[in-house]
C-alpha cells in the first residue's frame, strides 16, 4: 500500500516542478535537436533530488524565514523569467531555429557546453531553488520522522518521471519541428510561460506581508 505522504508528496511535486519553465524548455530544445538526452534527464532529475534533500534538511525553512534573502531570491528570480522570456520572443521573431530533414538542429551545441547549461538551468539559478528547496522543503518542515522522507521521496518521483516524459515526448514530436513556424510557437509559448511565472512570483512577493 502507498503511503499517503509519498503520494502528497508526488502530486505536490507534479504541480510545482511539472511547468513549462527555463530547464523545462531547455530539456525539450536540446531533445529536439537530438542532444545528449540521457544526460539531460540525469542532470535535471538528480539536480532537483540534491535541492530537494537540502530543502528538507531544513535549508527551505531557515530561507524562508529570512525576509531580505527572501525578497532577493524572489527578485532575481523574477527578472530572469522575464529575460528569458524575451529572449525566446526574440528568437520566435529571428525565427531561424528548426530541425533539418535528417531531424538535426541548424546550431547543434557540444556536448560540454549542453551539461553546463543543464547545470546552471538546474542548479545556478534562484528559479529553480524555489519550488524544491524552499516550497518543497519549507512544507516538509512540518512532517515528522519518516513522513519527511516519503514526501521529500514522492517529489523526486515526480522530478524524474517528468524529465523523461519530456525527453520521450520531444523526441515523438521531431518530425513537426523540422518547420520553423513549429518552433516559433514554441518560442512564443515559452515566453508566455515566462512571464505567466513571473506575474506569479509578483503576486506571491514577500514584501507583501510587510
Amino acid at each position: 500500500m502507498l503511503n499517503l505522504q509519498l503520494i502528497e508528496g508526488f502530486f505536490l511535486g507534479a504541480g510545482l516542478l511539472m511547468a513549462l519553465g527555463p530547464k523545462d524548455t531547455f530539456v525539450i530544445k536540446n531533445n529536439l535537436a537530438g542532444n545528449n538526452a540521457v544526460v539531460l534527464v540525469l542532470i535535471c532529475a538528480l539536480s532537483d533530488l540534491a535541492l530537494i534533500i537540502l530543502g528538507v534538511a531544513g535549508l527551505g525553512a531557515v530561507i524562508t524565514a529570512n525576509y531580505w534573502v527572501m525578497v532577493l531570491t524572489m527578485t532575481v528570480s523574477i527578472l530572469y523569467l522575464l529575460y528569458y522570456g524575451v529572449r525566446a520572443l526574440y528568437s520566435a521573431y529571428l525565427g531561424q531555429t528548426h530541425l533539418d530533414e535528417q531531424g538535426a538542429s541548424q546550431k547543434p551545441m557540444p556536448r560540454a557546453q549542453v551539461v553546463r547549461g543543464a547545470f546552471f538551468h538546474s542548479l545556478l539559478t534562484p528559479f529553480a531553488w524555489l519550488d524544491t528547496v524552499l516550497v518543497i522543503g519549507s512544507i516538509s518542515a512540518i512532517k515528522v520522522g519518516a513522513d519527511k522522507f516519503y514526501f521529500a521521496g514522492g517529489a523526486v518521483v515526480a522530478s524524474f518521471l517528468w524529465f523523461i516524459a519530456l525527453t520521450v515526448g520531444s523526441r515523438l514530436a521531431a518530425p513537426i519541428f523540422r518547420n520553423h513556424r513549429v518552433w516559433q510557437g514554441l518560442d512564443i509559448l515559452v515566453f508566455i510561460s515566462m512571464f505567466v511565472l513571473a506575474g506569479k512570483l509578483v503576486a506571491d512577493y514577500p514584501w507583501k506581508g510587510q
